[in-house]
C-alpha cells in the first residue's frame, strides 16, 4: 500500500490521503491537519461522502 505524502505548510503538519483501515478492511483516504509541535490539541472534523478536498462553497455554491 502506497505511504501518505506529509509535509509542512502554513504552521501545520498535513498528511494527505492517509489510509484509515476499517474493520471490514477497506481503506478510506482522510486529510489530516495537525500543529507541527508535539502535544494534545482539540479536535475539529469534517467529513462528507463525496470530494474530499472541494471546498464546499465552490462545489455547491447555490447551497452556500
Amino acid at each position: 500500500m502506497e505511504m501518505a505524502e506529509t509535509e509542512v505548510r502554513d504552521g501545520m503538519r498535513i498528511d494527505w490521503d492517509l489510509p484509515i483501515t476499517m474493520h471490514d478492511g477497506l481503506v478510506l483516504r482522510a486529510d489530516v491537519f495537525r500543529p507541527v509541535d508535539e502535544g494534545r490539541y482539540p479536535v475539529i472534523l469534517s467529513h462528507g461522502p463525496y470530494a474530499k478536498g472541494l471546498a464546499f462553497q465552490e462545489g455547491y455554491p447555490s447551497a452556500w
